[in-house]
C-alpha cells in the first residue's frame, strides 16, 4: 500500500507551490514541450527549467501539506493498494542567471521551481512560512478555520486522547535521547510506564507509516524510554494556593487530576475505598501484565508533588460530601470507576460459582489467592474477561475456555491479549450467547449457550444503526444450543459505575445506566464546586481516557477556582518539557517490517512479568521508521535516506537513485504513458 496523490489537471494553475513544499520531495512538475511566455517577446523555445504541471515522482509519506497549500485546491490524498506508480524526475531545475531585457522580468525570477534543499520555503524571503491545519477540504483560508493550532499535530498525537506527542519522544529515542523521550511521554500522562505496558495504543491506530507497511510500535518504544531514561526534575511551584480540593478515587483519572491539580500549587487530597492505590490498574490487571513496582513507582511521583493519600476510605460508608465540604475542600472531583460487574441476566445466573471477573481479580490482585479447579468458563471478549482467563489458569483450573457471543474480530480485546491467552492455552469459542446457567445442589455444573451467526446484511445494517455498539457487526441465534461442562463461570461482560454512593438529594444527576451526569467539556455536575469524570461518567473506557479526564478536570476545577479562563493552558506551562527544535530530518521511507519485542516467557504458575521490551538497537531501529510527522510540518531541511524517490532534486532520477527495497515492476511489464514511468 501507499499514498498516492492526485491533482485534477483542470483546476491546476501550475504555480508549482505543491512541489516546493513537500518536504520529501515527492512532487516535480512536468517541463513545457513548446515555447510560453516565459520566453519572451520574438521567437522563443521551451525553457527546460520552467515548469508546466505537477506529478509524483516520489513515496508520499501523507503528511498532506500540498493538500493545505493549494491555492485552488485541486488535491487529494488517495490510500492505493499494491505499489503508487511513480513518474520519473522531470529533469535538472538548475537555471541559468535571469537577465532583465528593457525592463521585463522573466517569471523564472519569481517563482520558486527549486526544490527544498535550495529554498526553505515557497516565497523566499519575503516571510516566514509555516503549513497550517485545515480541517475541511472548504477551509481554504486559515481565518475560516475555528481556534486552528500554530502547526497540524501528527496523527499519532491527535488520536491520544492524552494529547501525548509521541513522534517528540520517538525521534529522541531515534536519537538517543532516552531522559529526554522520558520527559516528553510524561508531560501530558503521569502514567507513561503504565502505558507503556498495557495502553490500548490508538496512536499506532491512526499511525502513517501503517499505509506503507506496518505502525510504528509507539507503546513498545514508550516502555522503553521510561526504562532507558531517568525522568528529569520537575521546576519548583511556581504558585503555592490555598484552596484545598478532594478527589474521590485513586484511579488514573483520580490520580491524574491530583498530579495536575498539585503541580498548579493546590493542596490536593486523594480518597481511595480500596487498601491500595490505582484503582484498576492495581486491583484489576493482573501483576503479570503491568508489574506493581511500575504502577506504585508512578503513584509515588504523584504523591511526592505534596498529594495527600487516604486509603480504605469509601464514600457512603465512611463519608459523604457534606463531610468533604464541612472539612473546607473548595472543589471535589469525583472519579469513583465503574468497577461494577454487570450479570448475566440469564435463568440460573444466582448460583454458587457464577462469579463477577472483576471480584475475582481484585481478589487476585490484593493477593487472596482465590483458588479454581475443574472446567472454568469466561464469559466476555474484552481485556477484563482475556485477564480472568489467564488469571483462572494461574489460579489452579484445569481448562478454560472463553466465551463470546459475537466473531473473533468482533472482540474488544487487544490481538496480543488474545494470542497470548491462546498460548497459555485457553481456549476460544466465539459465535456462543449463555442462555442459561445450569445448576445441582445450589452449584453450576453446566453453560447452556445459544449459537450464533452473522445477521444478514440488511438485517445488520437496520440493527447496527440502532446498537450503540455500531463498530461491531451483529449477530443473531441459529436456533441450535450446545453445553458446556463448568464448574465456575467468570463474568465479564461489561462493568457500570454503581450510584449507590451518592445519597439522595445530593443534587448530582444520574443517568438511565447509572453513570453520573456532567457537563462534557467542564466535567461539572448539577452541584456547584462538584466535577465527574472519567469511568464514573463514560462507562468503561481506557487508561489513556481516564488520565484525559482527570487532566480535563484539573483544568476546569483550576478556571472555577482561580477564574482563569484556559486552565488547560496553565497546565501545560507548568508541565510542558520543551526541547530543541529540529533543524534537520532524515527519514528511511524504505518498506521494511515493524520490529518486535521477544515474545513473553509462557509461565502459568506464576504472576510475575515475562513480557520483555525493546533493547537499545532494536529502539534504535524502530524508531528510526517513523515518518515524524510532528516535525516535518515546520524543520527547513528534510532529507531521505532511503524509499523510493530521488536523492537529490537537483539532479536526474538516474543520476544519484536511492537504493530501493521495493520491488517495482519493470517499464516493460507496465508502463503509465500520462507520466512516463512505471506503475
Amino acid at each position: 500500500m501507499g499514498y498516492r496523490i492526485e491533482i485534477d489537471q483542470r483546476g491546476c494553475i501550475t504555480c508549482g507551490v505543491c512541489m516546493d513544499v513537500c518536504p520529501v520531495e515527492a512532487l516535480d512538475m512536468t517541463r513545457p514541450t513548446l515555447p510560453g511566455v516565459e520566453t519572451g517577446p520574438g521567437p522563443g523555445a521551451p525553457l527546460p527549467w520552467m515548469m508546466e504541471r505537477p506529478l509524483q515522482v516520489g513515496e508520499c509519506i501523507g503528511c498532506g501539506i500540498c493538500i493545505r497549500e493549494c491555492p485552488p485546491n485541486v488535491m487529494s490524498l488517495i490510500t492505493a493498494e499494491g505499489i503508487v506508480p511513480l513518474a520519473p524526475r522531470q529533469g535538472p531545475i538548475d537555471r541559468p542567471a535571469a537577465a532583465t531585457v528593457d525592463g521585463w522580468i522573466p517569471l523564472s525570477r519569481v517563482t520558486k521551481e527549486a526544490l527544498k534543499p535550495v529554498h526553505d520555503s515557497p516565497w523566499g524571503n519575503l516571510f516566514r512560512w509555516q503549513t497550517r491545519s485545515r480541517p475541511k477540504p472548504w477551509q481554504v483560508w486559515t481565518t475560516m478555520v475555528d481556534e486552528p493550532p500554530a502547526i497540524p499535530i501528527a496523527p499519532c498525537q491527535e488520536a491520544c486522547p492524552a494529547g501525548t506527542d509521541a513522534g517528540r519522544y520517538v525521534g529522541l529515542i531515534g536519537a538517543g535521547k532516552y531522559a529526554e523521550a522520558h520527559a516528553v511521554a510524561a508531560e501530558v500522562n503521569p502514567f507513561p510506564s503504565v502505558c507503556g505496558w498495557i495502553c490500548t495504543a490508538p496512536c499506532e491506530v491512526q499511525c502513517r507509516r501503517g499505509v506503507l507497511d506496518e505502525p510504528i510500535a509507539i507503546r513498545t518504544l514508550k516502555r522503553f524510554a521510561v526504562e532507558h531514561g531517568t525522568l528529569p526534575p520537575l521546576a519548583p511551584l511556581a504558585t503555592h494556593r490555598t484552596e484545598r480540593v478532594a478527589i474521590v478515587g485513586g484511579g488514573p483519572a483520580g490520580m491524574s487530576a491530583a498530579f495536575y491539580l498539585a503541580r498548579l500549587g493546590y493542596p490536593v487530597t486523594v480518597l481511595e475505598a480500596m487498601p491500595v492505590s490505582g484503582g484498576m490498574m492495581a486491583i484489576g490487571i493482573p501483576e503479570y501484565r503491568l508489574p506493581r513496582e511500575v504502577l506504585q513507582a508512578e503513584i509515588q511521583r504523584i504523591l511526592d508533588q505534596g498529594v495527600e493519600l487516604r486509603l480504605d476510605t469509601a464514600m457512603g460508608r465512611d463519608f459523604n460530601l457534606p463531610d468533604l465540604e464541612r472539612e473546607g475542600f473548595r472543589a471535589i472531583f469525583l472519579a469513583t470507576g465503574a468497577s461494577k460487574s454487570r450479570r448475566l441476566g440469564v435463568p440460573g445466573d444466582e448460583l454458587r460459582g457464577v462469579i463477577p471477573a472483576t471480584r475475582f481479580l481484585k481478589e487476585v490482585n490484593l493477593g487472596e489467592e482465590p483458588r479454581l479447579s475443574g472446567d472454568v468458563i469466561v464469559v466476555g471478549g474484552g481485556s477484563t474477561a482475556m485477564d480472568a482467563a489467564r488469571s483462572a489458569v494461574r489460579s489452579g483450573a484445569a481448562t478454560v475456555t472463553i466465551v463470546y457471543r459475537r466473531g473473533r474480530a468482533d472482540m474488544p480485546a487487544q490481538h496480543e491479549e488474545i494470542a497470548a491467552a491462546e498460548r497459555e492455552g485457553i481456549t476460544i469459542l466465539d459465535g456462543l450467547a449463555p442462555s442459561e446457567v445450569v445448576g445441582r445442589d445450589g452449584a453450576v455444573v453446566a453453560v447452556r449457550c445459544q449459537t450464533m451467526r452473522p445477521a444478514p446484511a440488511a438485517d445488520a445494517a437496520a440493527a447496527t444503526s440502532r446498537a450503540s455498539t455500531a463498530a461491531r457487526s451483529t449477530w443473531e441465534p441459529t436456533g441450535e444450543a450446545r453445553e458446556l461442562p463448568a464448574s465456575a463461570i467468570l463474568v465479564a461482560i461489561g462493568e457500570e459505575p454503581d450510584p449507590s454512593i451518592l445519597p439522595e438529594g445530593a443534587g448530582i444527576e444520574v443517568s438511565g445506566w447509572a453513570g453520573i451526569v456532567a457537563d462534557p467539556k467542564t466535567l461539572a455536575t448539577g452541584r456547584a464546586g462538584i466535577f465527574a469524570g472519567g469511568d464514573v461518567v463514560s462507562g468503561p473506557r481506557t487508561i489513556i481516557e481516564a488520565v484525559a479526564a482527570g487532566r480535563r478536570a484539573a483544568a476546569s476545577i483550576h478556571e472555577y477556582l482561580a477564574g482563569v479562563t484556559d486552565g488547560e493552558a496553565a497546565i501545560f506551562k507548568a508541565v510542558r518539557y520543551a526541547t530543541a527544535p529540529e533543524s534537520t530530518l532524515t527519514l528511511d521511507i524504505s518498506v521494511r517490517p515493524r520490529v518486535h519485542a521477544q515474545l513473553p516467557v509462557v509461565d502459568i504458575g506464576s504472576f510475575r512479568a515475562t513480557e520483555a521490551g525493546f533493547t537499545p538497537a532494536d529502539a534504535h531501529l524502530e524508531a528510526s521508521r517513523c515518518f515524524r510527522c510532528d516535525a516535518v510540518y515546520g524543520c527547513p531541511s528534510v532529507s531521505v535516506l532511503q524509499g523510493r524517490g530521488p536523492a537529490d532534486s537537483r539532479t536526474n532520477a538516474d543520476a544519484n537513485p536511492i537504493p530501493n527495497p521495493i520491488p517495482v515492476p519493470t517499464a516493460e511489464s507496465a508502463v503509465d504513458p500520462a507520466l512516463g514511468g512505471v506503475q
